[in-house]
């Protein structure tokens, strides 16, 4: 397989200790906040710190990577040669109705076994929002940060290595579980689409910035979009019966949509995968 074949190629051990080091990072920022702030960590100060682990992470996948000007150059001239608007547009829109109507789906069904659960963990949620400096830091880490990060690890680094190893079909079902299992929160079924639909993506286009795109794309649509329309986040959400009622019908109608359209994408794009898995078949022979 051919993958941004210009760029330098990271094993999977190499990102678990880039993500060890920032979680160690991590931990010892937060001994230190603690013991300056009677031993309670902010919203605000949380902000930071995922800001913090988002940078050293940027910085060092980029290191390990080592795009050079002249081939971060050559990436985005085939980008724009192969950027194709109107599937962009198409994938975007189908996975928001997934993406909400899953989210909808699985709070619902952790009310219906734990009310007290579910209400903590639609409020248990790293990044939180009260003040016009918590939405910039946001900004930051989903807009920017984020997709660069997770495109370099899930499908650059795991969905290939996974791939060349065992057959693409592993790598995709692979890294697609572990991200969506890695960001554990009401999005985890559209978590788990949008690996799918970014693995399909890097293997039609050989591209890390199509599936980059996307993330860019949703992350803006959360930024500029959904967090404005709710406001900022300053107490406590509770369920109520009415709500999640409401969640269902939504949450139904939602979901149904998105995975219609995202079987037929991935209907449509099998000869990809397949003439791909072909492929590395003969290599191995």
């Amino acid at each position: 397989m051919k993958f941004d074949s210009d760029f330098n190629e990271v094993k999977i051990r190499n990102v678990v200790f880039i993500y060890l080091i920032t979680i160690i990072t991590l931990i010892i920022a937060s001994f230190f906040i603690l013991s300056s702030a009677d031993g309670e960590i902010s919203n605000s100060d949380m902000n930071k710190l995922c800001m913090q682990s988002g940078i050293i992470l940027f910085s060092m996948l980029i290191y390990k990577v080592k795009p050079s000007k002249e081939k971060i150059i050559n990436l985005y001239n085939d980008f724009k040669i192969k950027l194709n608007v109107k599937e962009i547009i198409y994938i975007i829109s189908f996975f928001t109705c997934l993406n909400i109507g899953g989210s909808k789906l699985i709070i619902d069904l952790l009310y219906l076994i734990d009310p007290s659960f579910a209400n903590d963990f639609i409020n248990d949620i790293p990044l939180t929002i009260n003040s016009t400096t918590d939405y910039w830091m946001c900004f930051i880490i989903v807009v920017i940060l984020s997709p660069v990060i997770d495109e370099l690890t899930f499908r650059y680094v795991l969905f290939k290595r996974i791939s060349k190893k065992l057959n693409i079909y592993a790598g995709l079902i692979v890294s697609s579980i572990i991200f969506s299992a890695i960001n554990l929160c009401p999005e985890m079924i559209g978590n788990l689409a949008l690996g799918v639909i970014n693995c399909i993506l890097y293997i039609k286009y050989e591209n890390i910035l199509m599936p980059m795109l996307i993330c860019t794309i949703n992350g803006l649509l959360y930024m500029l979009v959904v967090i404005p329309f709710q406001g900022f986040k300053t107490e406590y959400v509770t369920l109520t019966s009415d709500y999640i009622i409401m969640n269902a019908i939504s949450g139904t109608v939602l979901f149904s949509i998105g995975i219609i359209f995202f079987i037929r994408f991935i209907t449509k794009n099998k000869i990809c995968l397949r003439e791909s898995f072909d492929k590395d078949i003969n290599l191995r022979i």
